[in-house]
């Protein structure tokens, strides 16, 4: 049985460990130190993700590893965390100046935990893989570069969801990223407006021509960041849009993506002073699993083998499980005990991150 004690002490340390995005070499080398204690062969990629093997155990070494996954880097302000545990010895948050850093460490802490627990009891365990990817935050761009010749899990779970570990995600969207360059003609504000052509006010034309927002129940889209010009007397010659398009239905996916090429090309036709280099290209794809699924049906034996109620739900957000389902591995995204990632609002629920780790255990336990 998973040890709450020492899961809240592994999760503290593991959070005091600073890990932003670009940075976990700390991280990294504390957790394969752990994994090797344990009996793991640790090894990494040329990008630096980990991936652990652990063997079976009592008749299960032949058997198919599964999957267990989850992140080491985190968002910012994530340096100097100053983990602090309620008076009931339930809630976990920080300082309020920074993120707490449970996204996605208390992912971390409920594998460590469910491993550790599982080989201390020595009941029958299936192989396992722990794949442990950098630079999630902002792309994916760890598991984009895993060596998956490393992999050989067809299942598993990426315990990196809010809330509850009863919750499953069986569907996540797809995303395209759009970026635009415009070049405008740099002129005098108050010489010679009319010999200037602006780049914001160009970029100001394809805004009111993208379909933004909520477009419908499956489908989002968003310009997040334009910035362009020098001072407030030069017509601005640069500006720059970078954006994204996200659907968990592929075909709604490439019509809006249509629709905002549209949109560019007509705003060309209406500055033909100005260039418009515009980039749109795919992130990732989305995934959806259906209700007869036998990975589905895995995650949800464990789940109910702790006494929880497993609860199937779509996302608009992306994470690893995305990439793993690209290279043929159904592993599904679960909820780690954590609310308000990615605010100084963090915080997780050592409660629900028990469940986690015994979740976890269930899970790797042969059947």
């Amino acid at each position: 049985m998973p040890d709450r004690q020492r899961l809240t002490q592994t999760l503290i340390d593991l959070i005091k460990i600073d890990s932003p995005t670009g940075e976990e070499d700390a991280i990294d080398a504390h957790l394969s130190n752990i994994l090797a204690n344990l009996g793991a062969a640790v090894r990494h990629d040329d990008y630096g993700n980990l991936v652990a093997t652990l063997p079976g155990s009592n008749g299960a070494g032949d058997q198919t590893p599964v999957m267990l996954s989850a992140h080491m880097d985190t968002v910012d302000p994530g340096r100097g965390i100053k983990p602090m545990l309620d008076a009931d010895g339930e809630t976990l948050r920080s300082d309020g100046t920074t993120i707490l850093g449970g996204d996605c460490k208390a992912g971390i802490a409920i594998v460590l935990e469910g491993l550790t627990s599982a080989i201390e009891e020595g009941s029958p365990r299936r192989p396992v893989q722990v794949v442990f990817s950098r630079a999630e935050e902002g792309g994916l761009n760890g598991a984009r570069n895993l060596d998956f010749s490393l992999v050989h899990a067809k299942v598993g779970i990426v315990f990196d969801g809010e809330g509850p570990v009863s919750r499953i995600c069986v569907g996540a969207p797809a995303q395209n990223i759009v970026q635009a360059n415009i070049s405008g003609v740099a002129a005098h504000a108050g010489l010679e407006p009319e010999n200037g052509v602006s780049a914001l006010l160009v970029a100001a034309n394809i805004l009111t021509r993208l379909p933004l927002g909520r477009i419908d129940h499956e489908t989002t889209s968003n310009i997040g960041l334009l910035h362009g010009g020098l001072k407030r007397n030069i017509v601005p010659e640069h500006a720059y849009l970078d954006g994204e398009l996200r659907s968990r239905n592929q075909a709604k996916l490439e019509n809006y993506t249509a629709e905002f090429q549209r949109a560019f090309d007509q705003v060309a036709t209406m500055y033909p002073k100005a260039a418009i280099d515009l980039n749109i290209w795919s992130q990732y794809r989305a995934y959806d699993v259906s209700d007869g699924d036998p990975a589905l049906a895995d995650i949800a034996r464990a789940v109910h083998a702790v006494g929880l109620t497993p609860t199937m739900e779509t996302t608009g957000g992306g994470s690893d499980a995305n990439v793993f389902f690209e290279h043929g591995i159904v592993a599904l995204p679960v909820g780690i005990g954590v609310r308000d990632f990615h605010t100084t609002r963090e915080t997780a629920n050592i409660s629900e991150i028990l469940d986690g780790a015994r979740v976890c255990q269930e899970f790797i336990t042969a059947s």
